[in-house]
């Protein structure tokens, strides 16, 4: 079956990304973390051998720094993120591919197994998961479109996985393991690897 992977990512602009964090580390040092795992990911992306789709919220010149190997550069399209993401998946589902996957640029401990087990996964179910400690998810994949799977979500709360699981049974989805998105200084200092970079490149 053809798969798509799909990459949500922001353009790298001091003040525009991983705010949250910024409020702690201040904005060069939010950006640098970001540009860290827009690399990261680029990484395990093309190291997956997957077909990779970037979608930006802004266009770029700078775009294929990080992703030179993504067959597609698209806009995100929509007013929050549940319509981008859908209109996403309804695009990958419109080129033909028959299992699109899609994740953000937020986690350290993404890798090619959990790629391919995503993948695999979509065999036997209709839907992936890979849920985060802060209530939401940082991998969805499914076979076909559902529209309803994102709508009325409270985005960028603790009620993101909980809401998403009311749209449709639970035994549909398959979950991948529990990760931890990298969006507040708690979550960096968890990531000890990276946490040491960032300490040492700014020492």
């Amino acid at each position: 079956m053809k798969t798509l992977l799909i990459v949500f990512s922001k353009a790298a602009v001091a003040g525009k990304v991983k705010t949250r964090l910024a409020k702690t580390i201040g904005t060069n040092g939010a950006l640098w973390v970001y540009n860290k795992l827009l690399k990261h990911t680029s990484s395990v992306s093309e190291n997956s051998k997957m077909t990779t789709a970037v979608f930006e919220n802004i266009q770029t010149e700078k775009r294929g720094d990080f992703f030179s190997h993504a067959k597609y550069f698209e806009l995100q399209k929509g007013k929050n993120l549940g319509e981008k993401m859908s209109a996403a998946f309804q695009w990958a589902f419109e080129k033909g591919y028959e299992k699109v996957i899609l994740i953000g640029s937020d986690l350290w401990t993404l890798n090619e197994r959990l790629l391919l087990e995503a993948e695999n996964a979509l065999d036997e179910n209709e839907y992936v998961l890979g849920p985060t400690y802060d209530g939401g998810y940082y991998l969805i994949g499914m076979k076909k479109p559902f529209p309803h799977l994102f709508k009325e979500i409270a985005w960028s709360s603790q009620n993101v996985l909980k809401q998403t699981l009311k749209r449709v049974s639970s035994e549909a989805f398959y979950f991948l393991e529990l990760a931890n998105d990298i969006d507040e200084i708690e979550d960096l200092k968890a990531e000890s690897e990276l946490f040491s970079q960032y300490q040492k490149h700014f020492s």
